[in-house]
C-alpha cells in the first residue's frame, strides 16, 4: 500500500511540473507575429480584444459608463470605500471587487490609441525608433484615450449673447487613462524591424496599453463655461480618468493586426 502511495505521488509530481512547463513551449515568439499568435502572460485576457481586424481594444466609453453604473449602485459605502476597506483586510491573496466583475472589468484591458507621429524608421539600419506623447493639451499629466466634440462652436460667426439662441452649444467628453508612474504619458523604445514588416504598416500606427484597473478605479466630473465674445459658445466639459496599472505597451499596425515591437515604456 505504501509503495503505491508513493508511485502516485511521484507521478502527481511530474504531471503537475509537466502541466507548468508546459506554456513555456507553446510556440515560437516574434516582433512581428499577429496579435492572435502573441504570447506572454500579460496577453491571456485581452487575445479576444485584439484580434480583430482592424484592431480596436476596449471601449474608453463602454468601460467608464459601466464603472459609473457600478459605482451609482453602491451608495453607501461607495465602491472605492469598500475597494479601500478590502486592501486593510489582512490577507495573502490579491482583493477582488465584486463591482468590477459584475461590470465585466476584472480581467485585462487592452486599450488601443492611435500614434500619426513620433514614429521613425531608418532602413539601413533597421532600426524602429518610437517617440509617441498620448497625452492632450486638456488633460496634462494622463494618457488621452478618447476626445468627442458634438455640436457647433460659434468663434467668429456670433457674440455671446446670440450664442445659445442660434444652437452654438457644445459637449466635449475627455476619456483619460492615469498610469499611476508619476504622470508619465510619453511612450519610448526602439526594435530592429525588417523593411517588409515596416512598409506593410502602410504608415498606420497605433500604441495598445495593456493594464487592469486599479481604485478608484474612476474620476468623473463635469464642468460648464458660458459663452463670451473671445468663445462665443455654450460649452460642457466632462472629463473622466480611469485609474489603472500598465502591465504591456506593444506598437501595432491596427489595420494588419500585427505587433511590430512589444518593447516599449512610459516617460515623461
Amino acid at each position: 500500500m505504501s509503495d503505491l502511495k508513493s508511485r502516485l505521488i511521484r507521478s502527481t509530481a511530474v504531471c503537475v511540473f509537466a502541466c507548468v512547463s508546459l506554456p513555456a513551449h507553446a510556440g515560437p515568439s516574434s516582433e512581428t507575429a499577429p496579435v492572435a499568435e502573441a504570447s506572454g502572460a500579460e496577453t491571456s485576457a485581452s487575445i479576444d480584444v485584439l484580434s480583430a481586424q482592424p484592431l480596436v481594444g476596449d471601449d474608453p466609453v463602454a468601460v467608464r459608463d459601466a464603472l459609473a453604473k457600478e459605482s451609482r449602485k453602491a451608495n453607501s459605502p461607495s465602491l472605492s470605500d469598500r475597494v479601500e476597506k478590502l486592501f486593510n483586510v489582512p490577507t495573502h491573496r490579491k482583493p477582488r471587487d465584486p463591482d468590477l466583475a459584475k461590470a465585466g472589468l476584472d480581467r485585462d484591458l487592452a486599450f488601443v490609441v492611435p500614434a500619426p507621429y513620433g514614429i521613425l524608421y531608418r532602413s539601413t539600419t533597421h532600426l524602429l525608433t518610437v517617440n509617441v506623447d498620448l497625452s492632450g493639451d486638456e488633460t496634462p499629466g494622463v494618457i488621452l484615450l478618447r476626445k468627442t466634440i458634438t455640436g457647433p462652436r460659434g468663434r467668429g460667426l456670433v457674440v455671446a449673447a446670440e450664442a445659445k439662441a442660434k444652437g452654438y452649444i457644445q459637449n466635449i467628453d475627455l476619456i483619460g487613462l492615469d498610469s499611476r508612474e508619476g504622470r508619465k504619458t510619453t511612450v519610448r523604445g526602439r526594435a530592429t524591424l525588417p523593411p517588409s514588416a515596416f512598409s506593410k504598416a502602410n504608415g498606420a500606427f497605433a500604441v495598445v496599453l495593456i493594464c487592469s484597473l486599479v481604485p478608484p478605479y474612476l474620476n468623473d466630473r463635469s464642468e460648464h463655461s458660458d459663452p463670451t465674445n473671445e468663445e462665443p459658445t455654450d460649452i460642457t466639459t466632462r472629463t473622466s480618468t480611469l485609474h489603472a496599472n500598465i502591465h504591456a505597451i506593444w506598437l501595432v499596425s491596427p489595420q494588419k493586426g500585427t505587433v511590430l515591437s512589444k518593447n516599449l515604456h512610459l516617460s515623461k
